[in-house]
């Protein structure tokens, strides 16, 4: 009895060791200690230089300046100290003549200005029913003067202080207008002359009023 139990101990005993043994065969042991993570640090990223600056204030625009206005060049005076002449003369005695007409004038005398001599083609100022032995001048002022009823007569510069103008015809001693005009261009009754510039013309000045004169009705008025 005892051996029996001896070798029941004994098997009891090896059957121990080995399960003990598959047991420790199941789990083997790890080779390699597991590795801890390494840790990373996250840098933030640097702020926008853009995005932190403060935004510039828009320099102020200039305010426009307005543009001054040109001053306007004022038109040239009214010739002022004018006169008118007028000569007859024969060619060598026979019946044709020259008549040459002259104007001269004081102010203006700048350079720049021309003075235009005009002749007024129509007596304005005569009435239209005058009573026989009266008269007047053709021209008055403050009279309108259209270009309808002028013709240009000369130019010259204002500079000059004088112009004349000359042509031929055929002279008689009686019966000639006291204001004679070129038979080659249109009747005139009065002169007048303006100062002409860039900025327009003065008021007209009379050089030569002329004259209407309507005869009377007797024996005291002689016709040659």
């Amino acid at each position: 009895m005892h051996s029996s139990h001896s070798r029941l101990a004994t098997t009891i005993s090896v059957g121990l060791l080995v399960a003990a043994a598959c047991t420790s065969a199941a789990t083997p042991a790890p080779d390699v200690m597991p590795t801890a993570s390494p840790s990373i640090t996250i840098t933030p990223a640097a702020a926008s230089p853009t995005a932190a600056a403060t935004p510039a204030s828009p320099s102020p625009s200039a305010t426009p300046q307005p543009t001054p206005e040109p001053t306007p060049v004022p038109v040239p005076p009214k010739p002022t100290g004018v006169t008118f002449d007028q000569e007859r003369r024969w060619i060598d005695d026979g019946p044709v003549g020259e008549v040459t007409q002259r104007v001269t004038w004081r102010a203006p005398r700048s350079e720049g200005i021309e003075i235009r001599v005009y002749g007024v083609t129509e007596c304005i100022a005569e009435p239209t029913n005058p009573l026989p032995g009266t008269g007047g001048p053709c021209l008055v002022v403050h009279t309108p003067l259209p270009p309808s009823v002028r013709t240009l007569l000369a130019t010259a510069r204002a500079s000059d202080g004088v112009v004349s103008w000359t042509w031929t015809q055929v002279l008689a001693d009686c019966g000639e207008p006291l204001l004679a005009s070129d038979p080659a261009g249109p009747v005139y009754r009065a002169v007048v002359l303006a100062a002409y510039s860039a900025a327009g013309h003065s008021i007209f000045a009379i050089a030569e009023p002329g004259e209407w004169w309507r005869a009377a009705d007797g024996p005291g008025d002689i016709i040659c």
